[in-house]
């Protein structure tokens, strides 16, 4: 059995060669699903995130969970190219001794016309990717009696239900670390490969909101299929985070720097913008150097609504998030995404 030729170049277009390739090849690796960005608000801000905090953090560094001073839950569903779709969720729950994180993400083709030698249709086959991700973070120092409330050294989040911080405490920085266990599996054609790959991260905050952040992700073995194996798409980060408030907060910018480096290309960097206005409404753009098939420029937008949620609900935040990426002639991805807090 084989599956049409002009789907399989499409479908390897689109996520970025994931066909495995012999081992040793220059310049390939295998589940490079992991490359395409699926959580609403870091895509809207074209990825630059290493140094951000949030629950989405799982993705980027680990280290930012454990600046997470309430417990979080992500989850953004991706319409991607030619049909295929990405589901991602994750949660943070935060505990005296750290933050506990989760995730799970997967790309799924849905059915594909398959065809024998003689280019015959004989049926159905499909595609699945999927990532499995335990995390766990600490910064030092920390303060149980900041259970559930805002650090005034980090860069504001736009909730507004979350009492801040505002008794007296060290001003002079916070470190955190936090490293992850994934799980990686790939179905194609029948066919399925799995691998376990690691990440590891620490993030420094220093003041008047200053962030510096620095991860590597994906590190492991080989993910071999069949008989061939090729290296996982590991990379390098580094990035920093600021942001600028107006008079009485009105508008809060944020800006964020990345530079990434995976292990099959060269060094590439992104760059984010998030304009948040009264703490309810959040604009988004962002711009990569990385070569891809479609635009270097995306964006996105976030309605915060939990001004309109009453002070004892049990979720004292909830938001809605969309991200925008075009992929030139490939067509457009659209990513939908909520948010909660407790």
């Amino acid at each position: 059995m084989r599956i049409r030729a002009a789907v399989l170049s499409l479908l390897a277009a689109v996520m970025t060669a994931a066909w495995p390739r012999p081992a040793g090849a220059a310049g390939t690796t295998s589940a490079n699903f992991l490359k395409i960005p699926v959580a609403s608000i870091p895509s809207g801000m074209g990825e630059a995130y290493t140094a951000m905090v949030g629950p989405d953090s799982i993705l980027y560094n680990p280290a930012g969970l454990g600046l997470l001073s309430y417990s979080s839950f992500s989850g953004s569903h991706n319409q991607y190219l030619i049909g295929l779709k990405q589901e991602y969720l994750a949660i943070a729950w935060r505990f005296p001794f750290g933050t506990a994180g989760a995730a799970y993400s997967s790309l799924s083709s849905g059915d594909i016309d398959a065809y024998d030698e003689n280019d015959m249709p004989i049926g159905k086959t499909s595609t699945s990717h999927t990532m499995l991700a335990l995390s766990f973070a600490q910064s030092w120092p920390h303060f149980k009696r900041d259970a559930g409330k805002l650090d005034p050294m980090l860069i504001t989040p736009a909730w507004t239900k979350v009492e801040p911080v505002r008794d007296y405490r060290p001003k002079v920085y916070r470190v955190a670390v936090g490293g992850t266990v994934k799980r990686i599996g790939e179905e194609l054609a029948g066919e399925s490969a799995a691998s376990v790959a690691f990440d590891g991260g620490a993030t420094l905050i220093l003041p008047h909101h200053f962030h510096v952040g620095a991860s590597a992700l994906n590190l492991g073995g080989s993910r071999k299929f069949v008989s061939q194996s090729s290296p996982l798409p590991s990379s390098l980060r580094f990035g920093v985070a600021k942001d600028f408030h107006t008079v009485n907060d009105i508008i809060i910018f944020t800006v964020a720097s990345d530079l990434v480096k995976y292990r099959d290309e060269p060094y590439n960097s992104s760059t984010g913008l998030q304009m948040d206005i009264m703490k309810m409404f959040q604009l988004r753009l962002g711009y990569k150097t990385r070569k891809d098939s479609g635009s270097r420029v995306c964006g996105g937008f976030g309605m915060n609504f939990d001004r309109l949620s009453d002070s004892g609900s049990l979720m004292r935040g909830v938001r809605v998030d969309y991200a925008y990426l075009d992929y030139g002639t490939l067509g457009t991805t659209h990513r939908l995404g909520v948010q909660f807090i407790w």
